[in-house]
């Protein structure tokens, strides 16, 4: 078996080569991988355990995987893992378990997943992809001063019962950028690893970023979160710079953790005199003063996160560079955004098979007969086990490059508003309000739908000061009305209300960084967060 290059190894080897052609050239044969990508998986899979339990084993041509084969969630795979975790007996594919990833996104307990040597090199490669076509755009990355900001959870967590490391998916990502070039960053791999709580280590964050004058390019899933770093600089900017002057972190650390951090931080009075200077200057520390070289931002353009963090967009240098960070989960990476400012990207079609569900409850179809603009639910088989895989992520297609589809995440399945007689998505709602914006000139820092009495209500948060709440209001009433929803209340929240929300979902290790807000509202809002209803 080992003498075949499997086609994340194949990628792997032509990386360069595909650089050097241009990225179109990886993508113009995108359905073609596909095919081998799915040959591979069937070899490596068929005499699982879990093939064997499923009436699969033994599978070899593609019509026996679409015809064998049902759809899986979840729930399908947590007693084989469960079991891997004990003792790894090639419970879903014939490679070897080489650690674990805790997603902690969505799940309050928590999900576990298989990574094998393939499942991570596919990944890597949609990373590395990623930054090697950024490299070609933003000449700043070829700056031997260049530093970075990586926001990312903590890695590693635990061990499995078996011996083999769980990591989480951010983490472990992180984790082989540290190793391959620690002095880009702001702070040191060992800060990921040190024990604090939230609000300190939002803190040293911020302070790191600040001490930093050279900062200049940010990589955060959730600009949101950004914003909450800058919230730290406005609130304690004499703290921070008497921490900068002297070389102390004014955080509760252990001895152990403040040795080995203080290491990477020595006194720094010359920045701290010139931040100073700033501060007395403007009474505050301007983004645009205190980082004159921040230039770019690597985020989530997409969905619910990227429309939740656009007044954060506010508070940065009007000649900022965003591009949109890869689409994935703890399961696989699904497509790389290549362009600045689109939140779509080509499909990593090396990484895992791809089907795509018709909202009508159609059959699944292959990317080749994808539709231009259309709506799909997103199914994967991947190199790590799973198998026809439902994400329950809602994704459009926005055009091809070469054969490969472009996609964009908009919402998850469960995001839908049951109506009498439709059922309206999540990205409809998006659409709706993006429209409403446009016409009237506001920016929401959060919306949020929810069925009432048959008519879909609507929580609003404004950006402070930005525009007139009752104007928004008669016109996304007009709005919804055209598209044939019925309108229900409109409460307009108050202000910190956003904040909140994160605040509640922010258990079991969750933090901004790895948060999406849902679009559905569980129930109608608490009097004490409402300010109006109209």
């Amino acid at each position: 078996m080992k003498d075949k290059k499997y086609v994340p190894e194949q990628v792997a080897e032509q990386l360069l080569q595909y650089a050097k052609n241009g990225w179109q050239s990886l993508f113009q044969n995108g359905a073609a991988m596909q095919d081998a990508v799915l040959a591979d998986i069937i070899e490596l899979g068929r005499n699982s355990t879990y093939a064997k339990e499923h009436g699969f084993d033994g599978i070899r041509t593609k019509e026996e995987f679409l015809q064998k084969i049902p759809l899986s969630e979840y729930d399908d795979y947590v007693a084989y893992i469960q079991d891997n975790m004990q003792e790894d007996r090639r419970q879903l594919t014939a490679l070897e378990t080489e650690y674990y990833l805790l997603s902690t996104g969505r799940s309050a307990q928590g999900k576990y997943y298989i990574e094998t040597k393939l499942g991570a090199l596919a990944r890597q490669l949609s990373i590395d992809i990623w930054n090697m076509s950024l490299a070609g755009q933003e000449p700043v990355m070829q700056d031997p001063n260049v530093k970075m900001l990586a926001v990312t959870n903590c890695s590693p967590i635990e061990e499995a019962p078996n011996g083999k490391p769980v990591r989480r998916t951010s983490g472990q990502a992180a984790k082989v950028l540290w190793e391959r070039a620690a002095q880009l960053y702001v702070f040191p791999y060992e800060f990921l690893e040190a024990s604090m709580s939230e609000d300190d280590r939002d803190y040293l964050t911020a302070l790191y970023t600040l001490r930093e004058r050279n900062f200049n390019m940010l990589f955060c899933n959730n600009l949101a979160y950004f914003g909450v770093l800058l919230d730290w600089i406005e609130k304690k900017p004499q703290q921070m710079i008497q921490d900068i002057k002297n070389g102390y972190m004014s955080v509760q650390l252990s001895d152990t953790d403040r040795r080995i951090l203080s290491a990477t931080f020595p006194a720094d009075p010359v920045r701290a005199a010139e931040l100073q200077t700033i501060l007395d200057t403007h009474g505050t520390l301007p983004v645009a003063e205190i980082w004159p070289d921040f230039i770019f931002s690597g985020v989530w353009l997409a969905g619910s996160v990227g429309h939740f963090s656009r007044d954060v967009v506010k508070r940065l240098p009007a000649g900022m560079h965003y591009r949109s960070e890869p689409y994935g989960a703890s399961e696989a990476m699904f497509s790389i955004p290549m362009e600045l400012y689109r939140a779509y990207g080509p499909l990593a079609v090396y990484s895992c098979y791809f089907e795509f569900m018709p909202l009508d409850g159609g059959e699944p179809v292959s990317m080749a007969e994808v539709q231009d603009g259309a709506y799909y639910e997103l199914v994967v088989t991947t190199y790590s086990g799973l198998y026809r895989y439902r994400l329950h992520d809602i994704v459009c297609v926005r055009g091809f490059t070469g054969t490969t589809a472009n996609i964009e995440f908009c919402c998850r399945s469960t995001e839908a508003y049951p109506l009498s007689g439709r059922t309206v998505y999540g990205y409809e709602l998006t659409d709706l309000i993006m429209q409403t914006e446009q016409e009237t000139g506001c920016l929401l820092k959060l919306y949020q739908g929810c069925v009432e009495d048959d008519a879909l209500s609507v929580l609003l948060e404004f950006n402070n000061g930005s525009c007139d709440a009752h104007q928004f209001c008669m016109c996304l009433r007009k709005n919804l009305e055209k598209c044939g929803i019925k309108a229900g209340r409109l409460y307009i929240m108050r202000q910190g209300y956003r904040e909140q929300l994160y605040q509640s979902l922010m258990t079991h290790g969750r933090t901004i960084q790895c948060l999406k807000l849902p679009l559905c509202a569980e129930h109608r809002p608490e009097a004490q967060f409402v300010a109006e209803i109209r």
